[in-house]
């Protein structure tokens, strides 16, 4: 899913304020069983400080070591760290990662607003998708290592005419199969090597009830990087006091949701009125949305007299529709729903069966877990 550069958003805003240089390391390639897969960022500041985390303690130590040559000669760079031997002869960390992995090392500058980080965030802001383009290694003087472009998927249309040609194939395809990949090109009988990620604004959850019980679950998201919004009949219960972290708190009555809300947006919806004609209201103001997950609340019979009440239209979400919401956990608190609830969202939209890693095979591990 998306999230992956939600701590590098959070992180821009305050760097902004500080105007101190840091460096930005992304993997851009991995073998085996590792911690992070290509796309995953990290930043290291001046003084050694990590924000993010790439390789679970692995390698850390020496990328702040390297990071301080790109401090110095502002140069970008690509490190790589193998840790497949099974003497763990290089590191001596006994970590048993059996996994290696390539990163590329660049310098924001303050004085450029920390580009790329900037366009990263403006673009998540935005709600737009694209693909960023970065050149690892290059021999070529137009396209210098950590030379980069960002592509958004709302200009698709003009990427054959703006971008630099031999980029235009790879990025098409990384669009189209929305994964990482890196990519050798020849330009004027130079080697340049680019690497194509994929990035997705940060996930939407629309909350339709703010019970007591949708706190914990607005807290839940928003710590996973979600954006939240919260709906509600009650305008008693629309309070910031409330929900303090929640990006926008609505009251909206059921046949005004459609008009105040852009609902394709929403990656996962939560219904949680706790009164079954609210919820009927709220279910068909929603029903030629293409809202991936509908989570509803209380047992299957419920669900299917929500269904039900939508009569012949109710194939158009049914597909869609989940009832009791969330992973069976054991969950009673409301707490405990809450990570149910939100457990549930990711294995469905990562199209996993939330069963537990331990039954993966060994060989699948380094795949399961992201």
């Amino acid at each position: 899913m998306a999230n992956k550069i939600n701590h590098l958003i959070n992180a821009y805003r305050q760097l902004k304020q500080q105007a101190e240089d840091c460096v930005l390391a992304t993997i851009i390639e991995t073998f085996g069983s590792t911690y992070q897969k290509a796309g995953a960022r990290m930043l290291i500041t001046k003084q050694g400080k990590l924000i993010g985390l790439l390789g679970g303690g692995c390698f850390e130590r020496d990328l702040i070591e390297q990071a301080l040559s790109v401090f110095e000669t502002g140069e970008a760079k690509a490190v790589f760290y193998d840790m497949r031997s099974p003497d763990d002869v290089v590191w001596g960390l006994g970590l048993g990662c059996n996994g290696a992995v390539r990163v590329l090392l660049q310098l924001l500058k303050a004085e450029e607003d920390f580009r790329p980080l900037n366009v990263i965030a403006d673009a998540a802001e935005a709600n737009l998708a694209g693909v960023l383009v970065t050149v690892y290694e290059s021999g070529h003087p137009d396209f210098p290592v950590g030379h980069h472009f960002l592509l958004l998927r709302s200009v698709k249309r003009q990427l054959l005419t703006t971008t630099p040609f031999p980029f235009t194939a790879p990025t098409l395809q990384t669009l189209l199969q929305q994964k990482s990949r890196i990519e050798s090109h020849v330009i004027n009988n130079q080697a340049v090597g680019a690497f194509y990620d994929p990035l997705q604004p940060p996930l939407q959850l629309l909350v339709l009830g703010a019970g007591a019980d949708a706190i914990p679950l607005v807290q839940l998201a928003k710590s996973l990087g979600w954006r939240v919004t919260v709906v509600d009949h009650r305008p008693g219960h629309i309070k910031k006091e409330r929900f303090p972290q929640a990006d926008r708190l609505l009251h909206l009555m059921p046949q005004d949701l459609n008009s105040s809300l852009e609902l394709n947006r929403f990656n996962a919806l939560v219904l949680m009125t706790h009164n079954i004609e609210y919820d009927e209201r709220y279910l068909k103001s929603i029903m030629f949305s293409h809202i991936p997950f509908i989570g509803l609340l209380g047992p299957s019979h419920r669900k299917d007299r929500l269904l039900q009440s939508l009569g012949s239209d109710a194939s158009r979400i049914s597909n869609r529709v989940f009832g009791p919401v969330g992973l069976d956990i054991g969950a009673e608190t409301p707490e405990e729903i809450a990570l149910s609830i939100m457990a549930g969202i990711h294995a469905e939209l990562n199209g996993r069966s939330g069963q537990p890693l331990s039954l993966k095979a060994a060989s699948d591990l380094h795949e399961c877990i992201h």
